[in-house]
């Protein structure tokens, strides 16, 4: 295939990609390797879910989980390789994933399985440091390898890969993350097996060109989504299809929810960058229509409960406390439990409160085992409110 329909190719990926013109000047969250890099130890919960994303590309995206059910979770783990710096492995699904960081850029350099070992000479990027909305690159992948021990194995192909679309991301928690930014990838490749004693195992360009010409190439779509102040991807989709017909052949997604991800022991970085986002949230605006009793109250001010309370929750990750200030509508004994979900109790207390007085309680939760989700119970006698967090 001549230069020309090598051109044409690329331009239909990235009209599939929907890549915005001239958008390197847009605003939104910068990937960082300090805060996104591979590190090696960190272990995440993936939860499996099914979820089609129909944003195209920019600005003002809203990708909403909020209904979506989540499957049995499964552990994701990040190693060094060698104790090599460079070099990691991402083990999940029973598959690793390999890395290797290379000045700013980290690339994906194979992967292997029980049945499957594959090593790309020519690595697709996986992440570059800085990247930001309107980033797109295009490179050639290629790699050889082993299947079962029975057959050799190879892999021809192209990808391009952008930082395409930014907007809001609302997790099935109920978080809603906003700068959020979307990564990208569409790699276009053809394979091939080979008997174990074959001599001449590989895929040249030229047999990549011509199933391109016949249609004949399949399409793996990867999209990540990147949230400021979490290092690893908050939501993975990946899917496979076939270019000819568009039939799908392989379809996978998953997620961590906002509470896990933060939970990562010792990263500052993400730590600091999260502190500062809560800092710089605006406060909730005054009502014009309130009436003087909900201002004197506090009742504007204390925007969940019901016609017996307000209150206000607030989780207080550094300090390991849960803060609650509240109002009462008419005298009471107010109690909080704090419980987890199974229902196992692990601490509780009682007040008697008077209406127009605004109250305050910190409970502190450091010492309850595991990582969650556990839950603050609210009751009042007449109603029983829940605040569900994360350790």
């Amino acid at each position: 295939m001549d230069s020309r329909r090598i051109t044409m190719l690329f331009i239909a990926i990235a009209l599939l990609l929907h890549l915005p013109a001239g958008a390197s000047g847009l605003s939104g969250h910068n990937i960082s390797n300090a805060r996104n890099g591979l590190r090696d130890g960190d272990v995440l919960k993936r939860y499996p879910i099914v979820f089609t994303d129909t944003a195209s590309a920019g600005t003002g995206c809203v990708w909403n989980l909020a209904d979506i059910k989540p499957g049995k979770a499964y552990r994701m783990e990040i190693a060094l390789v060698s104790e090599s710096p460079e070099q990691h492995h991402m083990m999940r699904n029973r598959t690793a994933i390999h890395y290797r960081t290379s000045g700013d850029t980290i690339l994906s350099t194979g992967f292997e399985n029980n049945q499957w070992r594959v090593d790309f000479d020519y690595p697709e990027i996986w992440l570059a440091d800085t990247m930001r909305l309107g980033f797109t690159t295009s490179a050639r992948i290629h790699g050889t390898g082993k299947y079962c021990d029975r057959l050799r194995y190879a892999i021809e192909g192209r990808y391009i890969l952008s930082a395409d679309a930014g907007g809001t991301l609302i997790m099935p928690e109920g978080d809603t993350l906003s700068n959020v930014l979307r990564i990208h990838s569409q790699r276009a490749f053809i394979h091939k097996y080979y008997p174990k004693d074959s001599l001449n195992a590989d895929i040249t360009t030229e047999e990549f060109d011509h199933a391109a010409a016949m249609d004949s190439i399949l399409i793996l779509d990867t999209r990540r989504w990147y949230a400021p102040g979490y290092r690893y991807p908050l939501l993975e989709i990946q899917k496979l299809t076939r270019q000819a017909d568009g039939a799908q052949l392989m379809y996978e997604a998953c997620y961590t929810p906002a509470d896990e991800m933060a939970d990562i022991p010792t990263d500052p970085d993400n730590v600091k960058l999260r502190d500062t986002i809560r800092q710089n949230s605006p406060a909730p605006s005054d009502n014009d229509e309130r009436t003087p009793s909900d201002a004197e109250s506090g009742k504007d001010r204390l925007p969940s409960g019901g016609d017996d309370v307000n209150y206000r929750f607030t989780q207080q990750r550094g300090d390991r406390n849960l803060h609650v200030d509240y109002i009462v509508n008419h005298p009471m004994d107010i109690e909080f439990i704090l419980a987890d979900v199974a229902g196992i109790v692990y601490s509780s207390a009682s007040r008697r409160c008077a209406p127009d007085e605004t109250y305050s309680i910190d409970i502190p939760y450091g010492d309850i085992p595991g990582m969650g989700p556990y839950v603050l119970y609210i009751s009042t006698g007449e109603n029983r409110y829940a605040e569900k967090f994360h350790k």
